[in-house]
């Protein structure tokens, strides 16, 4: 496979921005907590949008995944570790964000 160069992503410099903005452990938490809830919120918004039966399958094993690295960060920040019953997607990463 060819390596992949640069960052298909909108949202990178901003992200780049922010994280060029953190001075402390804590900071950087918050930051990767945002990341993993898009990216959670994102997957599962994939399971219900992307039409192909393999798509939806590796959706379908990361957004728990990613979900579980959200909740690790929020105990770890003091926060209860499952603020909602169920995952909404209004954070998700729009496919027209996931290009530059």
């Amino acid at each position: 496979k060819p390596p992949i160069t640069g960052v298909p992503l909108k949202s990178q410099a901003a992200v780049t921005d922010a994280l060029g903005k953190v001075t402390d452990v804590p900071g950087v938490a918050k930051l990767a907590l945002q990341l993993e809830d898009q990216a959670a919120q994102t997957y599962l918004f994939a399971q219900f949008n992307v039409t192909a039966p393999a798509g939806i399958e590796t959706a379908a094993t990361i957004a728990p995944v990613e979900a579980m690295h959200a909740a690790i960060l929020r105990y770890l920040l003091g926060e209860y570790p499952v603020p909602d019953d169920f995952l909404p997607v209004d954070k998700a990463a729009k496919p027209d964000d996931l290009t530059v």
